[in-house]
């Protein structure tokens, strides 16, 4: 690989630069252009990046940033690569892609092409998951624990607060025109079902399965959704009775409670209209794997 695109956001989980990366480059011989992330910009710097006809555009950041790139590169044979920079960096985990750095740029530029599946909400793609109830609550919380002094303590102390005093949504969740209802405060639609592991979020199996996984949790008491946690980070989620799972190729959620719905997919928040429509579109993202 001669020459690769980067779109880099400086102010992901690991502070990334545009110095620190160009050397990365260039001590392996390769010719690298650079763009900052910029929302505003994003659509006329990915088309322009991809005129440039290069090997493969990389993006370092997190998986916000992956997806907002992702989603102006569908219908591209330029392959995305993902330098991991974010918190969580959950689809370049699910690649293998290591998170040092150096290793990272390593294995992309040796790494082949795949294939993988993109989910929508609403016409909205995410790569991952979309979480909705009690999920995008928290999500807000740890943005701002992450800048903020008080950090994890503050982010736990308000965590509870908000798990003491969530109502159980009233839920249709329809999958493949099977109707289930329930009543819950955590429900995860995850782009290809998730494997068995342990937290902070399961690992896939397949990217390409062309399948998505609904997981509800059926919580009486805020102490069920806690074990549920526990479970979750001990990697025995699976079979504990209070998640239900659902697998399908179309899923709609609506409630006759709200109109709008928060919903938080692949870190990103949005409120958006109910019924909540879920679609897959399988293998429609060329991506680096190493």
């Amino acid at each position: 690989m001669d020459h690769v695109c980067v779109v880099y956001n400086a102010r992901s989980g690991a502070q990334l630069d545009r110095d620190r990366l160009a050397r990365l480059f260039e001590r392996r011989g390769v010719k690298a252009q650079f763009r900052a992330f910029d929302p505003d910009s994003l659509t006329t710097d990915v088309r322009e990046l991809l005129a440039a006809g290069p090997d493969a555009l990389l993006v370092a950041g997190g998986d916000g940033s992956v997806r907002a790139v992702a989603e102006r590169m569908l219908g591209s044979e330029v392959p995305l690569g993902i330098v991991p920079g974010g918190t969580m960096n959950v689809l370049a985990r699910d690649l293998g892609v290591p998170n040092d750095l150096d290793e990272a740029v390593d294995a992309l530029l040796s790494g082949s092409v795949a294939w993988i599946d993109v989910a929508t909400v609403n016409d909205q793609i995410f790569l991952c998951s979309s979480m909705l109830a009690l999920m995008p609550h928290i999500g807000r919380l740890r943005e701002r624990a992450r800048s903020s002094a008080r950090g994890r303590l503050g982010l736990l102390r308000n965590g509870l607060r908000i798990l003491r005093r969530y109502p159980r949504m009233r839920l249709t969740i329809v999958v493949d025109g099977q109707e289930h209802q329930a009543r819950t405060r955590a429900v995860v639609v995850s782009c290809n079902p998730l494997a068995a592991g342990p937290a902070p979020l399961p690992g896939r199996d397949r990217l390409d399965a062309g399948t998505l996984a609904v997981y509800v949790t059926h919580d009486r008491t805020r102490w069920d959704l806690l074990t549920v946690a526990a479970r979750l980070f001990d990697g025995s989620w699976q079979r504990d009775a209070r998640i239900r799972a659902y697998e399908g190729t179309s899923v709609r959620i609506r409630t006759s409670a709200l109109r709008y719905l928060s919903v938080m997919s692949d870190g990103e928040i949005a409120q958006l209209g109910v019924p909540l429509r879920y679609e897959i579109r399988p293998r429609a993202l060329a991506v680096l794997a190493p």
